[in-house]
């Protein structure tokens, strides 16, 4: 994805983030990943104690952010490399402000 973080309609853009996720984390270097949402990702990134993490959808509307992860997680909440099994309380998305929908990934 090299317009990354995409924009528009979660029906618009999932297929196409889904596709970046099956090309990109059973790479061997990546053990772990965690997708979230968050107002600032960098902030998001310290929380986590990632190594990198890719902004992969930009929305001012939360409850479009809200759709992308949870279709992100849904897909990919079994695979072994998945690190969602917990609830970030400090993730929360804003009609305020912008909204991102990001993957934090460990090597």
């Amino acid at each position: 994805m090299s317009n990354i973080p995409l924009k528009g309609w979660p029906s618009d853009v999932i297929k196409t983030i889904f596709g970046w996720f099956f090309n990109t984390i059973d790479e061997q270097e990546i053990v772990a990943f965690y997708i979230g949402r968050t107002n600032d990702i960098t902030s998001a990134k310290k929380r986590c104690g990632c190594d990198e993490i890719f902004t992969l959808y930009e929305t001012d509307n939360a409850d479009n952010a809200i759709d992308v992860e949870d279709a992100l997680i849904k897909i990919f909440s079994t695979h072994p490399k998945c690190d969602n099994d917990f609830e970030d309380d400090e993730d929360k998305v804003s009609d305020e402000y912008l909204n991102y929908v990001y993957v934090a990934v460990w090597y």
